[in-house]
C-alpha cells in the first residue's frame, strides 16, 4: 500500500467521524511494515485542549501493528504574527512540462496520478543533485484536501534516486507533513512538488525535505521523511 495513501487513511481515522472546527496542522506517520490491503484502523485521543487537539491512530493487519500516526489539529486563528514562507523555484511551467509515465509494476499507484517533471533530474539518471521536482495531480478524486496532500507528498520517487544509476530502494520509515492554512482555503488540482535529500549518512539512512506549492506559488505544505537505503 502506498505510504501517502496509508497516511491519509490514518489521518481520517485520527480526525474521527463528523464535522469539526479543528483542522489538521501537522501529522506524523511511522511505517512499521509493508501493508498490502486496507488495514484495520483505530483512533485514540491523546489530548483535547481548548484550541488544540492531539490524536493518534493505528493501523493493524491480522492483529499486527503496521503503522501509527499522531496528528495535531487546531481551530482557525486570525494571523497576528509575521508570515514566513518558502518561495517556489524557477522551473518548467505546467503547460510546457511533458508527462512522465512510471511503470505501474514499479509503482502501482502511479496509474492514479499524472506527473510532469519540472526540472531535468529524473530517478536513476545519475544527476549531480539529489533532487526531484514535478507537477503532479491525482486523476481520481480525493475529496478531503488534507488527505490529498498526504498522497501527493509521497508521490515522487525518493529524491536520492536522482543521483543513482542502479536501482536501490529507499522506503519511508517516518513521514511528517505540516499543512499551511491554504490547504483548507485554496482549491487545487495540480501542485508542484519538490523533494530534496538533505543528507545521506554512512549508516544507510537519509533525511528528505519535500515542499508542495499551488500553481500560483502559494505554499501548501512542507514535509520531512526518514528513509532507509537498501
Amino acid at each position: 500500500m502506498h505510504g501517502g495513501l496509508l497516511a491519509a487513511a490514518l489521518l481520517r481515522a485520527a480526525r474521527g467521524p463528523g464535522p469539526s472546527d479543528r483542522l489538521p496542522v501537522e501529522t506524523t506517520t511511522y511505517f512499521l511494515r509493508p501493508v498490502l490491503a486496507m488495514p484495520d484502523l483505530e483512533r485514540l485521543a491523546v489530548r483535547e485542549g481548548g484550541r488544540t487537539t492531539i490524536t493518534s491512530a493505528s493501523a493493524t493487519v491480522d492483529g499486527t501493528l503496521a503503522a501509527t500516526s499522531t496528528t495535531v489539529s487546531s481551530t482557525a486563528r486570525e494571523p497576528s504574527t509575521p508570515v514566513v514562507s518558502t518561495v517556489a523555484p524557477d522551473i518548467t511551467p505546467l503547460d510546457l512540462a511533458e508527462r512522465f509515465v512510471i511503470p505501474p509494476e514499479f509503482v502501482p499507484i502511479s496509474t492514479k496520478m499524472e506527473i510532469r517533471p519540472a526540472t531535468p533530474g529524473l530517478p536513476y539518471s545519475g544527476a549531480t543533485v539529489p533532487e526531484l521536482c514535478a507537477w503532479i495531480r491525482l486523476t481520481e478524486s480525493v475529496h478531503d484536501p488534507f488527505e490529498r496532500i498526504l498522497i501527493l507528498a509521497d508521490a515522487l520517487a525518493p529524491s536520492y534516486a536522482a543521483i543513482l544509476t542502479d536501482l536501490r530502494m529507499a522506503p519511508s520509515v517516518r513521514m511528517t507533513v505540516r499543512f499551511t492554512p491554504a490547504v483548507a482555503r485554496l482549491p487545487f488540482d495540480w501542485v508542484l512538488v519538490r523533494a530534496t535529500t538533505a543528507e545521506a549518512g554512512t549508516d544507510g539512512w537519509l533525511g528528505e525535505h519535500v515542499t508542495i506549492w499551488a500553481p500560483d506559488g502559494e505554499l501548501l505544505a512542507t514535509s520531512t521523511q526518514l528513509r532507509a537505503i537498501r
